[in-house]
Formats: C-alpha cells, sequence, structure tokens
C-alpha cells in the first residue's frame, strides 16, 4: 500500500532587454574622462548582470528544491506517524463499532485514548485523527477558536474511497476548515476488513512557517555572493572579468545541473586575491548544497536520495563492467523501546553510534545510507560471501558498543540484516526489495541475525 505525490514545478523566464542610450555630445576633453568612466560601467554591467540574474535564479531553483524536500520528508513523517497509529490502534480480532456515540473496539472505548493522539501531537507537532467511516470520532484538530474539531468529516469522498480500498493516501489539496493541508490517511484495520482510518497531517502555513529561515538563509547566501562579486568587479580590468565568468559559469552549471560534483577551473586562482576568494565561495556553497541534499543532518551518512543516487551509479558500473555488487539493509532491533524508555536525545546518539560503525566499514568502495529511522542501506562491490563476513563484523561491533541512558545506565543495541547480491534481476528495486524481504525474515526468526 503506499500513495503517490506529484509535485509539479512550473518555471518562468524573464527575458531584460535593455536600449542603447544615444551619448550626448561634450567637449573633447571631458568626453575623454566620461568614456573612461562608460567603460567602466560597461565592464561592471557586463559581468555583474548575468551574475545576479544568476543568483536569483539559483534563490529561486533553491527554495523550489528545498521546498519540494521539504514536502517529500513531510509526508514521510506523515505517513510514519498514520502507519504508527494505526498500528497501535488496528486489531484484526477486534470489532469496531459506534455505540452510543462512542467508537468502541470490542469492549474497548476508543474515546479512552485521546492522550495518545495528544502525545503524539507534542512529540512530532502534527494533528492526528481517527475517523470513522467519513467522520472523525477522535481529533487533536481544532477550530480557529481553540474548539475540538471532533465530529467533522473528511470531505473529499475520494480520499474515503481509496483508504477502503487499502490504499494509502497521501494529498496536499485537502481543505478542512477553510484552511490548505498536507494529510496522509492509513486504513485502520478491524476483524478481517478495513474499519475506519487514521488521519495525520499539519496545515501549509504551519509548514512553511517552519521552513521560513531556510528561505531566508538561501536570500541572504545569495545576497552575500552578489555583494563581494560586485566589490571584485569594481576594482579589476577586463583581462580579470575572464576568471569571473570562470566563476559565473561554475554557478551557472551547479543550478542548471543541480549537482556539485563538477570542479573549479584553475584559471581562478592564478593569484591569490579576492577573485580567487569568490571562487572558494562558490565551491563552499556548492559543498554545502550537497551536504544538504545528500546527508542526513543527524548521522552524516548519505540520505535516502543521495543513497538512490549512489545505487544507480552502483548498478551502472556493475552493468557495464560486469561486476557483482551486494545490497545490505539492517535495523536496530527493539529501538522504538529506546525511545519510549529513555527519550529521543538518547535515540539520537543511538543512531549516531551505528552511523558511525557503518562508516568505519564502508571507507573502501562501499557507502552507507539511512534509509529511514532506524534502517539503513549499505551498498557493496563484493560478492554475497564477502559482504556476509563484513556485515559480521559490523554486527558484532554493534553489539559490543555500549550506549548510555540519560542517567548513565549503560546499555546494549542489536541489529537484523537482510543481504541481496545482484543476479540479473531487471532493475536495483528488485536488488533492494530482496533485501528488504530478507531483513523481515530475520525479524520473523527472532531478530539479531543475519540473512542472505
Amino acid at each position: 500500500m503506499a500513495g503517490n505525490e506529484n509535485v509539479q514545478v512550473n518555471t518562468e523566464a524573464t527575458e531584460v532587454k535593455e536600449a542603447a542610450v544615444p551619448e550626448k555630445a561634450v567637449p573633447k576633453a571631458p568626453r575623454i574622462g566620461k568614456r573612461k568612466s562608460t567603460v567602466q560601467l560597461q565592464i561592471n554591467f557586463i559581468t555583474l548582470i548575468p551574475i545576479l540574474l544568476m543568483g536569483v535564479l539559483f534563490a529561486l531553483i533553491g527554495m523550489e528544491m528545498f521546498q519540494s524536500s521539504a514536502i517529500e520528508e513531510m509526508f514521510n513523517l506523515l505517513r510514519g506517524t498514520a502507519v504508527m497509529a494505526s498500528e497501535h490502534f488496528s486489531n484484526p480480532e477486534g470489532n469496531l463499532h459506534l455505540e452510543g456515540g462512542e467508537l468502541i473496539f470490542d469492549d474497548e472505548r476508543i474515546s479512552d485514548e485521546q492522550y495518545y493522539l495528544d502525545r503524539i501531537k507534542a512529540a512530532y507537532n502534527i494533528e492526528v485523527s481517527i475517523i470513522y467511516g467519513n467522520n472523525r470520532i477522535l481529533t487533536t484538530l481544532k477550530d480557529e477558536s481553540g474548539k475540538s474539531m471532533k465530529g467533522t468529516v473528511v470531505a473529499d469522498s475520494r480520499i474515503v474511497t481509496e483508504v477502503f480500498k487499502g490504499n494509502i493516501v497521501s494529498t496536499q489539496e485537502n481543505m478542512i476548515a477553510r484552511e490548505r493541508y498536507l494529510c496522509v490517511y492509513v486504513p485502520l484495520l478491524g476483524r478481517n476488513n478495513i474499519c475506519g482510518m487514521i488521519e495525520a497531517t499539519i496545515s501549509l502555513r504551519q509548514f512553511h512557517q517552519t521552513n521560513m529561515r531556510f528561505y531566508i538563509y538561501i536570500i541572504l547566501l545569495t545576497l552575500l555572493t552578489a555583494g563581494i562579486t560586485f566589490l571584485m568587479i569594481s576594482f579589476f580590468s577586463r583581462g580579470l572579468i575572464r576568471r569571473l565568468a570562470v566563476i559565473r559559469d561554475y554557478l551557472e552549471e551547479l543550478v542548471t545541473k543541480q549537482t556539485a560534483e563538477q570542479e573549479m577551473n584553475p584559471l581562478v586562482y592564478r593569484h591569490n586575491d579576492e577573485i580567487a576568494t569568490l571562487a572558494n565561495h562558490a565551491t563552499s556553497i556548492a559543498t554545502s548544497l550537497k551536504n544538504v541534499m545528500g546527508s542526513d543532518p543527524l548521522t552524516g551518512l548519505y540520505n535516502r536520495r543521495a543513497g538512490r543516487q549512489h545505487l544507480k551509479e552502483l548498478w551502472e558500473h556493475s552493468h557495464k563492467d560486469y561486476t557483482v555488487f551486494s545490497i545490505v539493509i539492517g535495523d536496530l532491533d527493539f529501538f522504538k523501546n529506546v525511545n519510549d524508555q529513555y527519550g529521543h536525545d538518547v535515540g539520537d546518539s543511538v543512531l549516531t553510534g551505528v552511523a558511525d560503525i557503518l562508516k568505519k566499514h564502508t571507507e573502501n568502495d562501499a557507502f552507507a545510507v539511512r534509509w529511514g529511522g532506524e534502517e539503513f542501506l549499505m551498498g557493496f562491490t563484493a560478492a554475497r560471501d564477502e559482504t556476509y563476513e563484513i556485515v559480521k563484523s559490523i554486527s558484532k561491533d554493534i553489539k559490543r558498543q555500549t550506549f548510555f541512558s540519560s542517567d548513565r545506565k549503560p546499555f546494549h543495541m542489536s541489529m537484523t540484516f537482510g543481504i541481496a547480491s545482484f543476479a540479473g534481476q531487471e532493475n536495483i528495486d528488485d536488488v533492494i526489495k530482496l533485501a528488504d524481504n530478507n531483513l523481515y525474515e530475520g525479524k520473523r526468526k527472532g531478530r539479531d541475525c543475519i540473512v542472505s
């Protein structure tokens, strides 16, 4: 079961045309001085305007890319929250029904579980509702006056229809109390059927307010770059502008290709001056952009998006050179218990500790990805047997690692792994799916094992 979200970005390019203004006749001596001043202005405009336009384009595309990525990550958080709540309330052996206006699973009143929804909201700042039919029976949503929206309905019947078919529905077009929301709906399971759904949602207004400081950062970074460029142009001649054009081309490639893999032309480092400094700033921006787009902020590992790119390269290299590779997916055992018992700060320290171990074992011809939550993916240019031995070492290191609670009580963790090697599958997703299936086979066997 999966929901699909399609984000379309329409970019309009605006072409600016400038008309030459005829120069008024003046006496000879002043005209010479004016010509020198005009040439300098022309050099500034010829070089500065394209860089400013490119900076604006970089800022717009950067903000659009960040917003798309942020929406995608928010949908992942909403989906995970809704699935977690669905697992909490679902009861395959129970019978969900209304009795006297109360939602009841067999003899258990669901209304007594409002505290659970409030805890989710407090932890993730996400609104959660239990829906029976299309009515919100329990909810953390409140209207403008602060009144609970319990009893309100899901207006879009298509959402209800799709969820009761067993699908997870994600939408950013949903209107609740005249306000637009990002929403994810997950089926709620009763005895042999779908008897309701869980709604996880956040208002677009709140979402944009949360991300506003990142938009401001991009704009300020663009303005800073443009300002430095303008000062450098003011003091240099036409010959030096060639070096500025190199930087302009570098940034243009960064914006259009949306990658930070290109290298700066050594020409700009011919002199140890402001232009070389600007080049360093540009490469720093590229590195920062690469880190923001490609790294998990907590663990420092590749995030899922960058991991997908590395998996694609691994697949292409294997087909080109007829080499073998293996994919490993690992999941920390009973990690939820750590968060519940010790808190999320301790849980984060466990994730960073495990990430450090994975980094140590993936330094050569391998990579590690935080695939989601407490789940990690690794790629190795090695056959299954060799990969199995590496994973054994990883598993031992994790179990030997001592973690500490907030009151310095030591505890240990273990991890379950699934391994899959390329064996003629049609695409990389087939290999990932096989590794994932092996992981869940390991969980069924009792965890703390390696299945290949």
